[in-house]
Formats: C-alpha cells, structure tokens, sequence
C-alpha cells in the first residue's frame, strides 16, 4: 500500500485511534498533565504526524524534502525515546498501590516498545535505499504506538474489556488482526516483505510474555530497578 501513496490513510486511521485512547488522559486535558507528560504526548503525536506528511510527500515525488524530514527526524527520535524511557521509569517506581500484575505487564511491554522503536527504525535508516522495505519498517513503528494508546482505549469504552488488564489482550488481538490482513495484501499484490510478518511475530511473542511477566524471575527483574513489586 505505501508504494501507491496510501498509507497515509492507515497512519490517520492510527492517529485517530491514538487521540481516541488518550483522550481523557491526555488530549482532551492536557493541561492536568506534568511537563514529561506533556512533552512525550506531543512528541509521540508529532511522530505519526511525520509518517502522514512523509507519506504524503512520496504520494506527490517530492522526495528530497522527504530525505530532508528523514534526517531531521532523529531530534524528535532523541526526544521520543527520551521521553518515554522517563515513562517507564515512573512507572516502574511509581504508586506501591497499583496493582501488582498490571504494573509487571505494563513494565514488560513498554520496555519491549521502547526498544523495539529504536531497532524498527534503526533498520529504517539502514535500509533506506530500499524504498519499498524502509517504508515497510517506519511505518511499522505506528504499530508500537497504537499498543498504549488502544489498551486505554479498550479500558474506557469497552466494558466487555474488563479494564486495563483485559484492554492489553484485545489490543494485541487487534494489532495481530491487523498484521494478518496486511500480510494478505501483500501476497495479493505477490511483493511480500519480511518487516510484517517479523512484527506480527513479535506481537505474538508480546502476547505470551505477558504471562510470564507476571511471574516471579521478571518480579525480580523489576524489583531491583526498583518497582514496589
């Protein structure tokens, strides 16, 4: 799809789903927010609106100035992964009352994302000469975005979700669903890449990790980096 020039629209369907989830906790007040909050909400924003303009851009040959937002694109990279290693951080160290399971699981995907984020696009810059494969791999990374964002989604709309704790399943169960139609069109279209089915292999594994998140040697883990676990 990206080679035609459409995959802004799967970015601006992802956006809308990012807005959506942080909308009560973010977008829609933003000003409850602490200045770290603040700056990762807008830098993760920013992101998805570089890979819409990015898109857009390629959609109308102008690829110099997409070269150009390319390059420039590693401050916000810097300010992003900054950010977001500071979330965890607070998460992990934050309120001993929050549940214990919940905090584990959201430990263990997040630092999961965080990581997975820098080597997608790591490998995105590795093989931009490859256009078809460095578009697959950036815009892979709306993926580790929509993580956070439809668990809360699932949490506050979604009764049949039961919570937080149930919103992290139907999200990887949407992410998966995702990946799995994705890869279809691209055997459609007879131009399979590897970056979509490496993702939906990674979510899978995401999904049976967080069961052993739970348990006692991550417990470990996450206690000496000094979660009140």
């Amino acid at each position: 799809m990206a080679e035609r020039g459409k995959a802004w629209i799967g970015f601006l369907i992802g956006l809308a789903a990012i807005v959506a989830g942080f909308w009560k906790t973010f977008i829609g007040d933003p000003l409850s927010n602490d200045r770290w909050h603040t700056l990762h909400g807008i830098v993760s924003l920013l992101w998805v609106v570089l890979l819409i303009t990015q898109s857009l851009l390629i959609r109308g040959g102008r690829h110099g100035l997409h070269r150009q937002l390319g390059w420039a694109s590693l401050a916000l990279v810097v300010l992003l992964l900054g950010s977001s290693s500071y979330m965890v951080y607070v998460e992990t160290v934050g309120d001993p009352d929050f549940p214990r399971d919940l905090r584990l699981t959201l430990i263990f995907l997040d630092v999961v994302f965080l990581l997975l984020f820098a080597v997608i696009y790591g490998l995105g810059l590795a093989f931009r000469r490859r256009r078809r494969l460095h578009a697959r791999l950036m815009g892979s990374t709306i993926l580790i975005g929509l993580g956070p964002a439809l668990g809360r989604f699932y949490a506050e709309y979604v009764p049949a979700a039961h919570g937080l704790a149930g919103g992290l399943r139907w999200t990887m169960w949407t992410i998966e669903a995702v990946l799995v139609v994705a890869i279809l069109l691209e055997l459609r279209q007879g131009r399979p890449l590897w970056p979509l089915p490496a993702m939906l292999g990674v979510f899978v594994a995401l999904q049976v990790g967080m069961g052993w998140a739970t348990g006692d040697s991550f417990a470990a883990i996450a206690r000496a980096a000094g979660a009140p676990v």
